[in-house]
């Protein structure tokens, strides 16, 4: 049990390093959108967003693709390593690029490959987890994956500032080594293999309970969406702020999020995460909805309450995730897991900046957070029927 332990913290513990220093060696570029996209090219701010959804869009179609084939084809550590290597050559090349619709091209390039990584690093972690243990190894991974979009957006804002070349060659270098940990470290026969590339792709027909925690964190990162790209620009136009201190300001989410997620997977293994999910959801739509109507001066303090709201409810997101996949098909429930995310990743831009453009900013901050309550208001009765259902757990429930 001892032995059981330790090797699952050790596997933990490098995952959700993978997992921490490869998002924030992709998200460095989010802050410099403004300077790096809308200035450089001078475009409108909806021409702008599409930099962000070019990366996110393949992170959708792909993440089945590739989750359907590492499950097939059980070689999940060669393909994280390609995954790595392949994202960090894009990333390198974007500062090159002078031409917008090649920018894009590039953009989904990287896009395409890093979603590998994403799918098989959170697929790996559910293997490593013990029955029980799903909330603290899922958390942890989920509180590392946050600190690194945390520290992305200073950091980005900060070194992009001065030069983006230097920017991308430092997270390209980062990727790289990734790629050779997860190489050196990574036990080749890691995970299972699926029954068929088919049924690999058609999880969602296997475990159709998953569809709750998708549904969620579509929800959850369509309002994060909001403020990794809206909310720079709205900075910027509204209160003159640069990249770096709209950074900051996003790390006033960010940081509660990441560092609380961990600690949270806890909780939710004790208690289990309905109620959290359901109480946090809907007051983190509250908060949202407020950020366009406070002064400068009241934006820190709001981005904290939102930072901690969404740990409550992102830890049993992945709990819930986590516990439905099948065993032969982790990589491919995470993979849609990560698509559901992504799809609505890539919208909240868009939408923030349509809504933005014809009705302003204030208007578009409260269309989101509306869209985290309405969220809870209508998967609410489909939640408390599967948790009546025979009395079992919800663990047991969403996994039949």
């Amino acid at each position: 049990m001892t032995h059981d332990r330790n090797e699952e913290f050790r596997q933990t513990m490098l995952l959700a390093f993978l997992g921490f220093a490869s998002t924030l060696s992709t998200a460095v570029v989010f802050p410099n959108i403004g300077s790096f996209v809308r200035d450089r090219f001078v475009l409108s701010d909806t021409a702008a967003s599409l930099f962000a959804v070019s990366y996110l869009v393949p992170h959708v179609v792909f993440a089945f693709i590739w989750g359907a084939v590492a499950d097939r084809s059980g070689r999940k550590r060669e393909l994280l390593v390609l995954g790595y290597t392949a994202t960090a050559i894009f990333h390198f090349a974007l500062p090159f690029v002078d031409n917008y619709p090649l920018l894009l091209l590039l953009r989904f390039g990287e896009g395409a490959m890093s979603v590998l990584g994403f799918s098989l690093v959170m697929a790996l972690a559910v293997d490593v987890a013990r029955k029980g243990h799903y909330g603290r190894v899922m958390g942890t991974l989920g509180g590392a994956i946050a600190l690194g979009t945390t520290l992305a957006f200073p950091l980005g804002g900060a070194i992009g500032a001065r030069s983006m070349v230097l920017l991308c060659s430092i997270g390209a270098v980062i990727l790289l080594a990734c790629a050779a940990l997860a190489y050196r470290y990574i036990d080749p026969q890691a995970g299972g293999r699926a029954r068929s590339l088919r049924d690999a792709l058609l999880v969602l027909r296997e475990r159709p309970a998953l569809s709750i925690p998708y549904a969620f964190t579509f929800i959850d990162r369509f309002t994060v969406g909001f403020f990794a790209v809206t909310f720079p620009l709205y900075a910027a136009t509204a209160f003159g702020l640069n990249a770096a201190e709209s950074g900051r300001l996003l790390a006033g989410y960010l940081l509660p999020f990441s560092l609380l997620t961990m600690p949270m997977g806890r909780v939710v293994d004790r208690i289990g995460g309905i109620r959290l999910l359901l109480i946090g959801s809907l007051l983190y739509g509250v908060a949202v909805m407020l950020v366009g109507y406070v002064p400068v001066s009241g934006l820190l303090p709001l981005m904290i309450v939102c930072g901690v709201l969404a740990s409550i409810m992102y830890a049993p997101t992945l709990w819930l995730a986590a516990s439905g996949a099948p065993a032969d098909m982790r990589t491919s429930a995470m993979g849609g897991f990560n698509a559901a995310g992504s799809i609505g990743f890539a919208l909240g831009p868009i939408a923030g900046a349509v809504i933005s453009d014809a009705f302003g900013y204030a208007a578009s901050f409260l269309a989101a957070g509306i869209t985290e309550v309405l969220c809870v208001a209508i998967l609410f009765p489909l939640l408390r029927r599967v948790t009546r259902v025979s009395g079992a757990p919800i663990t047991e429930q969403i996994a039949s």
